[in-house]
C-alpha cells in the first residue's frame, strides 16, 4: 500500500487507545464534562472532544427501536473506532482540510442537507466532511472480527474517503453510524409479484412501503399480472390489468417521505405481454382521474386549446408521476425487429432450429414466474436458411420434409410455439421455425386465465416505444435477455427478477443494492501536466472498495426492513462496486472521451478492476466464508467468469471461491460525485466530478450576481476550474467570449454531453459493459430537435453493442424545471404550431413536434418531414 504523509504518522497501539475509550465510557456516564476534560488531558482537539460528547449522547440514549436491531458487540467497536479516528484526527494521522469543500456551495448543501448527521428534529452533529468520513469509516469497519483489524480498516476506509478515491453511496453517508432513525444502508432493492392475485399486488404495496420508511427504494415488475379483460373471479368480472395497478404503486411511492425527499420506484414489464402498448403509453394516455378534470375544465367554459396544455400538464402529474418505467427486452424482439428491417414484413423466413421439441404453453404460477422472464428464444440456436415472398414457394420448399402449411395456419398465433414460431418438426437433427418477418407473439397464459396470444409486427410495438421516448424520456429498455445470460447469481439458483429503480443493478426477489463508487480522477498523478495513471493505488482502491462493501453488507442483514431482503442478503453476499470521474479522467490524461485512444485505455482500466475485484473476493472467502449458496461448477458456467477473469483470477477463485455473487455496478451518482473530492491544487480542494461514466455534462454554467450591476460570470466545472487555476487561467477565461475560450481551453475538455456523437457514447458504454457483471445506469443526452430515428438507431446499437441497458433524454422531452428566457429556435417555432396532414384521403391536425410514421417506415416528426422535403406546405 502506498503511504501518504500522514499514513506515516505513527498511530497508538489499539490496545492502548482501547483503554483510554474504556476509561472515558465511565468517566462520561459519572459526568460529561469530567469526561471532556479527560479528552483534552490526553491531547484531544476541541473540535474532536465536541464531536465524540456529541456522539456518546447518541449512543447513551439510542432509540431502542434502531439498536435492538443491532448486534451488540459490533456497535460498541463502532463506538470505539469513532473514539480511535478521533484521536488519530487529533495527533495529525489522518488528514483533515481547513476547508474540504473548497467554497463550492452546491457540495456544501449536499453535506449539510442529505448527509451530515442529525438529533431528529434538532441540528446536525457533524460540522465537517471529515467528521462524516469518521463515523462512515468507524461503522463499517466495525463489521470487522477483531479490534485489530478494525481498526486498520476503518483509519484506511477514511483515508479513501478524504482522499475522493472511494466514494459511498448515499444511504451508507446518510445512515452509517445514525443510530437516532432505523435506516438502510443499502438505496434499491427489488420486489417481485409473488403470484397474479389482488392479495400478492396489496402485499407488493405493503412491502414497498415498509421498504421506502427504511430509506430503500424499490424496482418491482408487473409482468406477473394477468392483461386487461382477463376473467376474474369475483364480482369485477374482467381484469383492469396490470397498468391500472401502477398507479397505486406509484402513490405508495409519493405518499412515503424519506428525509423531504420521495421513494425511487422502478416499474417494468416484460415486452412479450399483451398489455405492452398500454405499459409504454401509460405516461401520455389520460385515465379516468385526467378525464373528470377536464370534463370539469370543459363545464366551466375552457377552450380546447387551453384543454390540450392543461391535459398534457395534468397527465404528467397524474399518471405514474412517482416512478420510472422500462421494458424488458429479449433478443427475441430485437431479432424480429431486425428481420422486419431487413427484409420488410411480408417476406417469409425460414431458420434452422438446432434444437428439437416444441414449447406450446407456459403459465404463470403454475411452470413459473413471469418476472424471471416470458419464454424467449436463444436466437444463438436459430440459424436463418431460406427466404420466400409467398406462401407457395415456401411450401415447395417443405415439400422435401413432406410438410405443406397454409397462409391461414401461418397467420393464426394459436398454432405457434410460444416464441412465436410455426415449427415444422423433422427427421434431421433440426426442426424448422418459420415466420413473416418482424412477427412477435404477444403472451399470457394462466390457469385461471387460460391463454392470451397476439401476433403483432415488431416494428409497430417499437414505434410506439420510440414516441413516447421520444415525447417523454420513459420507458427506456432494459436488455433482459443479455441481462439473465450474464447474472452470475442465475447460476446457482438465484434468478434476477427485476432491477433496482436506476437500472443498474439486476436483482433477485428481495435483492438490494449495495453501492459505492471509485472516483477514477483521483488516481490520476500529476494530472493535466505530466499525468499518468496511479496503477499500484487504484489496486489498493480496488481491495478497499470491495472489502468496504463486503462490510456493508455485514451490517445492512441486520438493517433491512423485510425477512425476505436479510434472507437474499445473507444468501448472495451481492455488492456494486463502481465508477465515477471517467470523463474528468480522460481529460486529466490528455484524451477526448470519444476518441479510440479513451476506448482502449478503458478497456484495460476496466478490466484490470473487474479482474482485482474478483480476486480479492476470492481473498475475502478464505479470510471470511463463501456467499451462502457458492457452488464453483455451477458459477464457472457462467459467461462473465469465463470471458471476462483471467485464467490466474479463475484459477483463485476455484481454490477459495467468492465472498460475493456480483461485484460490479455503475450507479447514476448525482448527489455523491457533486460532493466528492476532485483535486487539490495549492492547498485549496476542488470538490465535483463526472457522474459515473457520463461525459462532462458542460464546461460551466453562467450565474447572475445579486448586486446593482447584475454581472454575468461563470461557474466551471470544478476540474475544469482547478485546471485554470492551476495554470493560472482562471481571470483570463472569466472575460473570455465562447470562441476565445477554445484557445485557453485544451480541444478535448469540449467533448460534452451535447456534443458528442451518441453512437460514441454507446460503444463507450458497451466497452465498459464487457467488464461489468451486473449493470450500468447512463443517460444519453440529445438536443431537442434531434430526429426521432436517431433515437430508434441509438436503441439498436445499444443492443447490438453488448449493452444491458440505456436511457436516452432529449431536452424538452419533459416540463423543465428552470424555465431559461431567450430566442425560440426553429423547432420550438415549430412545435407550437399546428399543421393538417393529408393522407389517405383523410385529415389529421398535428404539432410540429408530433412523431410520424414515413411510407418508408422510418419516423419522423412533421417539422423534420417539412425539413426534408416528404411533406410539402401549401400556402
Amino acid at each position: 500500500m502506498v503511504l501518504r504523509e500522514y499514513e506515516r504518522e505513527e498511530a497508538p497501539s489499539v490496545p492502548e487507545v482501547r483503554e483510554m475509550f474504556e476509561r472515558y465510557v465511565e468517566a462520561y456516564r459519572r459526568s460529561p464534562e469530567e469526561a471532556r476534560r479527560l479528552l483534552l488531558r490526553w491531547g484531544f482537539g476541541e473540535e474532536e472532544a465536541e464531536l465524540l460528547q456529541a456522539f456518546s449522547r447518541m449512543f447513551e440514549h439510542p432509540l431502542e427501536k434502531v439498536v435492538r436491531r443491532l448486534p451488540a458487540r459490533m456497535l460498541e467497536r463502532y463506538r470505539f473506532l469513532h473514539f480511535y479516528l478521533a484521536l488519530l484526527r487529533s495527533r495529525g494521522a489522518i488528514p483533515v482540510h481547513p476547508d474540504y469543500t473548497g467554497g463550492n456551495d452546491l457540495a456544501r448543501r449536499i453535506f449539510e442537507r442529505a448527509y451530515y448527521l442529525r438529533v431528529p428534529g434538532g441540528d446536525a452533529l457533524e460540522r465537517r466532511p471529515e467528521d462524516l468520513f469518521m463515523r462512515v469509516a468507524a461503522f463499517i469497519a466495525a463489521a470487522e472480527g477483531n479490534d485489530e483489524a478494525a481498526a486498520l480498516w476503518a483509519r484506511r476506509f477514511y483515508i479513501r474517503m478524504y482522499e475522493g478515491k472511494l466514494s459511498p453511496a448515499g444511504r451508507i453517508r446518510a445512515g452509517a453510524g445514525d443510530l437516532y432513525t432505523t435506516k438502510t444502508l443499502s438505496n434499491c432493492y427489488m420486489i417481485m409479484m409473488e403470484e397474479d392475485s389482488i392479495e400478492a399486488i396489496w402485499e407488493t404495496a405493503y412491502r414497498m412501503a415498509r421498504t421506502y420508511s427504511f430509506g430503500g427504494g424499490v424496482g418491482i415488475d408487473v409482468t406477473p399480472l394477468r392483461p386487461r379483460g382477463s376473467p376474474v373471479h369475483n364480482a369485477s368480472f374482467s381484469s383492469t390489468g396490470p397498468v391500472s395497478f401502477m398507479d397505486i404503486f406509484s402513490l405508495t411511492t409519493g405518499t412515503i417521505g424519506q428525509e423531504g425527499r420521495r421513494g425511487a420506484l422502478m416499474i417494468t414489464m416484460h415486452v412479450k405481454h399483451p398489455d405492452i402498448l398500454e405499459f409504454i403509453t401509460c405516461k401520455r394516455t389520460p385515465n379516468w382521474i385526467v378525464n373528470q378534470i377536464l370534463d370539469q375544465l370543459r363545464m366551466d367554459g375552457v377552450d380546447e386549446e387551453t384543454l390540450e396544455k392543461v391535459k398534457r400538464r395534468v397527465i404528467e402529474n397524474v399518471r405514474v408521476r412517482f416512478a420510472n418505467i422500462s421494458i424488458k427486452v429479449t433478443d427475441e424482439f430485437m431479432q424480429a425487429l431486425e428481420e422486419q428491417d431487413r427484409f420488410g414484413p411480408g417476406k417469409i423466413l425460414v431458420y434452422k432450429k438446432k434444437y428439437k421439441g416444441v414449447l406450446r404453453q407456459y403459465w404463470q404460477d403454475r411452470d413459473g414466474n413471469y418476472s424471471y422472464g416470458i419464454p424467449s428464444k436463444d436466437v444463438s440456436k436459430y440459424e436463418l436458411w431460406k427466404v420466400f415472398d409467398s406462401v407457395d414457394e415456401l411450401n415447395d420448399f417443405l415439400s422435401q420434409f413432406g410438410a405443406r402449411v397454409s397462409e391461414e395456419d401461418l397467420r393464426d398465433p394459436f398454432k405457434r410455439d410460444v416464441y412465436g414460431d410455426y415449427v415444422v418438426e423433422t427427421d434431421e437433427e433440426y426442426d424448422l421455425a418459420i415466420r413473416y418477418a418482424g412477427d412477435f407473439l404477444l403472451y399470457y397464459g394462466n390457469p385461471a386465465v387460460g391463454e392470451v396470444r397476439r401476433l403483432v409486427k415488431a416494428r409497430d410495438i417499437w414505434n410506439v416505444f420510440v414516441e413516447s421516448n421520444y415525447r417523454t424520456a420513459e420507458p427506456g429498455l432494459i436488455f433482459w435477455s443479455r441481462m439473465t445470460r450474464y447474472s452470475p447469481s442465475n447460476y446457482v439458483g438465484v434468478p434476477i427478477a427485476g432491477t433496482n429503480p436506476c437500472g443498474e443493478l439486476p436483482l433477485e426477489h428481495g435483492g438490494a443494492c449495495v453501492l459505492s463508487s471509485l472516483n477514477l480522477l483521483a488516481h490520476v498523478r500529476d494530472p493535466y501536466r505530466d499525468a499518468v495513471f496511479d496503477w499500484e493505488d487504484f489496486r489498493e482502491s480496488v481491495r478497499t472498495i470491495v472489502r468496504f462493501l463486503d462490510d456493508v453488507v455485514t451490517w445492512n442483514i441486520y438493517m433491512h426492513p423485510l425477512d425476505i431482503q436479510r434472507r437474499a442478503m445473507a444468501r448472495t453476499r451481492r455488492i456494486g462496486a463502481g465508477i465515477m470521474g471517467l470523463a474528468d479522467m480522460l481529460n486529466a490524461l490528455g484524451m477526448a472521451y470519444d476518441s479510440e485512444e479513451a476506448l482502449a485505455f478503458v478497456d484495460r482500466l476496466m478490466s484490470f478492476y473487474a479482474n482485482e475485484a474478483y480476486s480479492y473476493s476470492a481473498d475475502l472467502a478464505e479470510e471470511k466464508g463463501v456467499f451462502e449458496v457458492w457452488d464453483y461448477e455451477r458459477y464457472a458456467r457462467n459467461p462473465f467468469f469465463r470471458e471476462v477473469l483471467l485464467p490466474d483470477v479463475q484459477e483463485k477463485i476455484r481454490e477459495k471461491g467468492l465472498r460475493n455473487v456480483s461485484l460490479l455496478a455503475v450507479a447514476p451518482t448525482g448527489n455523491t460525485s457533486n460532493s466528492t473530492r476532485a483535486l487539490e491544487v495549492n492547498g485549496k480542494v476542488y470538490v465535483g466530478v463526472s457522474s459515473g461514466i457520463e461525459p462532462v455534462f458542460a464546461l460551466y454554467y453562467s450565474r447572475r450576481t445579486e448586486a446593482i450591476d447584475s454581472k454575468v460570470y461563470r461557474i466551471f466545472h470544478p476540474p475544469v476550474q482547478a485546471y485554470l487555476d492551476m495554470m493560472g487561467l482562471s481571470e483570463a477565461a472569466q472575460s473570455a467570449s465562447e470562441e476565445e475560450l477554445r484557445d485557453i481551453l485544451p480541444e478535448h475538455f469540449f467533448h460534452t454531453a451535447h456534443t458528442i456523437d451518441p453512437l460514441m457514447r454507446v460503444r463507450m458504454q458497451g466497452t465498459i459493459q464487457r467488464y461489468i457483471d451486473s449493470s450500468i445506469s447512463s443517460t444519453v443526452n440529445l438536443p431537442e430537435d434531434i430526429h426521432p430515428e436517431t433515437i430508434s438507431d441509438i436503441y439498436k446499437a445499444a443492443w447490438r453493442h453488448g449493452l444491458k441497458g440505456i436511457t436516452i433524454y432529449r431536452d424538452g422531452s419533459r416540463f423543465p424545471i428552470l424555465i431559461v428566457e431567450g430566442k425560440k429556435t426553429e423547432f420550438q417555432v415549430y412545435k407550437e404550431k399546428r399543421f393538417r396532414i393529408y393522407s389517405g384521403g383523410k385529415t389529421y391536425v398535428l404539432r410540429g413536434d408530433d412523431v410520424i410514421v414515413l411510407p418508408d417506415g422510418r419516423l419522423s416528426t412533421v417539422y423534420h418531414a417539412i425539413k426534408e422535403g416528404v411533406l410539402r406546405r401549401r400556402a
